[in-house]
């Protein structure tokens, strides 16, 4: 393939990876507890030249490639609710949620709630990682109220805790869906000691939408001069071909 070809294909992948994930921020900018992602981008450049200054590609990709990186996790901002097991974390950590699998996932959407069983789960049904210290149904009257370090006290009692887990690798944690997140294989988490929980408060996402729409601009005209670069060349290779006819 023509190096401008592969080049210019390469970067069309690659800023349309970037839209990609720019447009995922932008729709997850009122979405509860959601971190931004980056955009990470590798170069791909590996030919060398000869004495004449011609690109040899001898089948090595040039150009660039774009992949989610890692996950923005500052804070977002605490939005004030009703709900007694509407909580928000104060920086770092994540809740632990159990899939159905009984894996464990981590989100910082805090609207929990809980079902006729007396489990605590997500706005999406999966189960809140909890530590039961009184079963549900033995809870006193009244109403819970959440410590911020996750103890849960109803009528002067203890009857359970929500841990909050915390790892030096959760900037590469990879999204699974339904605001939940898994770190990769091999990759474990680590119960926090000091946790920051806020009851009747839920963490606004952290996405700035201003910036966000920027950056879409911008890759959006990136992606189009990449095109007009392809338009380009295969004008000229089309020249070239009549001329040698």
């Amino acid at each position: 393939m023509n190096p401008s070809l592969a080049i210019s294909k390469s970067g069309m992948n690659g800023l349309q990876t970037s839209l990609d994930i720019i447009s995922n921020n932008v729709a997850n900018s009122t979405t509860v507890g959601y971190k931004q992602q980056n955009t990470n981008f590798h170069e791909l450049l590996r030919s060398d030249t000869n004495s004449r200054g011609n690109m040899i590609m001898n089948g090595i990709p040039i150009g660039m490639k774009a992949e989610q990186g890692q996950l923005n996790l500052t804070q977002g901002g605490l939005i004030p609710s009703p709900n007694n097991f509407d909580l928000a974390l104060v920086g770092d950590g994540f809740f632990g949620v159990r899939l159905p699998n009984n894996e464990l996932a981590y989100t910082r959407d805090g609207s929990f709630r809980m079902d006729a069983e007396g489990i605590l789960r997500t706005s999406s049904g999966n189960r809140v990682d909890m530590t039961y210290h009184v079963p549900r149904n033995q809870w006193p009257q009244g109403k819970p109220t959440v410590k911020d370090n996750g103890e849960i006290i109803v009528g002067n009692q203890l009857v359970g805790e929500i841990p909050i887990y915390s790892s030096d690798s959760f900037e590469q944690l990879n999204e699974i869906g339904e605001n939940l997140y898994q770190l990769p294989n091999g990759m474990a988490s680590r119960r926090q000691a000091t946790p920051s929980i806020k009851q009747h408060y839920l963490e606004a996402s952290n996405v700035d939408l201003a910036e966000s729409m920027t950056d879409m601009i911008v890759t959006q005209r990136a992606y189009s001069l990449n095109a007009k670069v392809i338009q380009s060349t295969d004008d000229m290779m089309q020249l070239i071909n009549n001329f040698k006819q």
